[in-house]
């Protein structure tokens, strides 16, 4: 509360005064003018007299007991025991006059003492008993075996061998009383007797018996691993990191967690031609507790997401997905495990990135973000905290950052992480797993909360172990990355379920042996593009060229991992990884304002477009309509506003028009 001295108040007033005789006001307390009501006064436990704000009311003048009038702006006065207040509104509007004083309202302290609990007293196997701290107790009385009462200000007395204690908390000699005396504890040399833990000192030992009370967890993550199954020569394969897997699960000192942050299927020949189901089964095999779903789980459409959710021995989470306004069947917002007692809670949730995902799978599609999300997740944590008696809260979001130094922990502020809300990380997360922009690094909020991404595609994994405390239930994270180097090294033998589950899904052909042509010359992202653009007009011409003037072809033409194509010989497999998206290839009417502006004239450096003979931004006519072949990603980009007209139904996508092209030797 901030008063202000007598003087001063009345130089105030008196200022106030002038200012409202010079504006023409009436300062006769009598007349017509309304009196202000007085406040209504309340007296909190510890002797706070606060009261409502009277509206036209400049100040507020007070009494206590029967002294002299003092005044104060802020509406709250401090008692002690016994003290009277009254209190009344000072008008500064010329309608209404001071209002009256309040009723008088009594602070007594005994009409809110408290008392206090015994305290919970354990005894240790070396005779030392210990008690909890009371933090308003003034000190601690005990007695040994019935003897005299002592006083003590610490939290523990040395017992011999068959002594018993006896303790209470002593109060303030105000608000707070003594505690009854507590139960009766015995020490017996040499005997361990039946107990509940306890940890006054927080040392992570059981006071009484000295067992350990902290348990260590580890947590994995796995983010946007792409359907990277098989050794190749620029990513290691999944055989290592199971066998790496199963020995962290054989360690008995610790806890496993392992979980994905999403996009763990789509981006290779031996995920992506089983539509994920390969990745799902070696999930299970791998003993993976929770999915959250990325954006491109959602490449083949949700048809492939029920299916693959059966499969799986473990929840797909997603708790902002809704389709067509309901949560889908494939998926659950959170998921609890329990590891040596302690009970975590994970929630799961993809980040704004509905954008990347095909235009023609986006309809009734879905995701809450921004502060739906944060109402979601929050009213979610405080479930599994309140009625599941979760203890600790993993997030783990298909969204992250950039920019961010990959060596050491970044200390970054709340303003720094645009996508997410770290109001969740004031006590509903602790700790928070990312993925989808193939980012490493490790941050921590300005409430201590850790954030991990691990870049992407096997070459990195999150880890954050915690030692968390089963009696004071505090906790603490060590965050950490682990490179494939120290998972994937070549004294690491290999599980067999990796090649079990490859020859499962491809008992005759391999994909990665059979050769389609040879690759005379290094091949970059730019040739590539360009090259399938040109046969996307080849492709459409040879299709539909006898019905429609084709004038281009092209569109969003990007190559993934590894984006350029060596020279030498060539497999199926190699073209999978750099043109892995099952786009079907269309025929598109667009007018001519868009072609020019979106397709001939796009400045996006991963748009590709191949033009027929004598077709340019300059001889395109804005109101005229034209056809262009296109993929789907590109016609359902509603930006483009392109038509479909017409499609090929033959399961014939861009790395296939190029193994064609390759196969007859085009690159040789």
């Amino acid at each position: 509360m901030k008063r202000y001295p007598k003087k001063i108040l009345s130089i105030l007033i008196a200022v106030l005064m002038f200012c409202m005789m010079l504006s023409g006001c009436d300062f006769s307390l009598g007349g017509s003018k309304k009196a202000l009501r007085p406040p209504e006064v309340v007296i909190d436990a510890e002797g706070v007299a606060t009261w409502d704000e009277i509206g036209s009311a400049v100040y507020y003048a007070y009494v206590i007991d029967d002294g002299e009038e003092d005044f104060c702006v802020e509406r709250s006065v401090q008692l002690s025991d016994g003290q009277t207040i009254r209190v009344k509104a000072v008008s500064g509007s010329e309608e209404y006059q001071d209002s009256p004083y309040s009723e008088p309202k009594t602070y007594r302290i005994s009409e809110h003492q408290i008392k206090l609990s015994p305290p919970t007293v354990a005894v240790g196997v070396d005779g030392l008993a210990v008690w909890n701290p009371d933090p308003h107790a003034s000190h601690y009385i005990y007695t040994i075996g019935g003897g005299e009462e002592c006083l003590t200000e610490k939290c523990s007395v040395q017992l011999s061998d068959g002594q018993t204690l006896r303790v209470k908390a002593v109060g303030d000699g105000g608000r707070y009383l003594d505690s009854d005396f507590s139960d009766e504890k015995t020490y017996h040399a040499g005997s361990v007797q039946e107990h509940d833990h306890t940890d006054v000192n927080s040392d992570g030992l059981c006071d009484y018996c000295g067992n350990r009370v902290i348990e260590e967890l580890s947590f994995y993550a796995v983010n946007d691993l792409h359907g990277k199954f098989m050794d190749t020569s620029s990513q290691p394969g999944l055989d290592e990191f199971t066998t790496y897997l199963k020995d962290l699960y054989a360690d008995p000192a610790r806890e496993e967690i392992l979980l994905s942050s999403g996009d763990m299927w789509q981006g290779s020949v031996e995920s992506s031609s089983n539509k994920g189901q390969l990745m799902t089964e070696w999930m299970n095999e791998a003993g993976f507790v929770s999915m959250t779903l990325g954006n491109h789980e959602f490449d083949w459409g949700q048809d492939v997401l029920t299916p693959n959710s059966e499969l799986a021995e473990f929840p797909f989470l997603a708790i902002n997905v809704t389709y067509n306004g309901r949560t889908p069947d494939y998926c659950k917002a959170s998921t609890i495990v329990e590891r040596g007692g302690v009970k975590i809670g994970i929630i799961g949730a993809i980040g704004d990135c509905l954008s990347s995902i095909s235009g023609e799978f986006q309809t009734g599609l879905s995701f809450a973000t921004g502060s739906n999300l944060t109402t979601l997740v929050k009213n979610e944590a405080t479930r599994l905290k309140n009625e599941e008696g979760c203890d600790l809260i993993v997030y783990s979001i298909h969204d992250g950052g950039t920019g961010f130094s990959s060596s050491g922990v970044n200390s970054v502020k709340n303003s720094d992480i645009e996508w997410y809300d770290t109001s969740l990380s004031n006590g509903y997360v602790d700790l928070v797993f990312e993925g989808h922009t193939h980012t490493r690094y490790i941050l921590q909020d300005e409430y201590g909360v850790y954030h991990i991404q691990a870049s992407s595609e096997n070459r990195y994994i999150s880890c954050a172990d915690v030692s968390y405390n089963t009696v004071t239930e505090e906790f603490e994270v060590k965050p950490r990355l682990i490179s494939s180097s120290t998972y994937a090294k070549s004294s690491t033998k290999d599980d067999p379920c990796v090649g079990e589950l490859f020859s499962k899904y491809f008992p005759e052909e391999n994909p990665y042996e059979t050769i389609l042509g040879v690759n005379a010359i290094y091949r970059t992202d730019d040739e590539i593009g360009e090259c399938v653009a040109k046969l996307y007009y080849e492709k459409g011409v040879e299709t539909w060229g006898d019905e429609y003037p084709i004038v281009a072809a092209g569109g969003m033409l990007k190559t993934r991992n590894p984006y350029d194509l060596s020279a030498g010989a060539v497999t199926y497999a190699d073209l999978y990884s750099l043109l892995p998206f099952d786009n079907a290839i269309v025929l598109g009417r667009i007018r001519g304002s868009d072609l020019k502006k979106r397709i001939l004239g796009s400045t996006n450096s991963s748009y590709h477009v191949y033009s027929a003979p004598g077709i340019s931004s300059s001889s395109v006519s804005d109101s005229q309509y034209y056809y262009i072949i296109v993929d789907t990603y590109t016609a359902y980009y509603s930006w483009n506003n392109i038509e479909e007209v017409a499609r090929l139904d033959n399961k014939t996508y861009a790395r296939d028009i190029l193994a064609e092209f390759i196969s007859e030797a085009g690159w040789a």
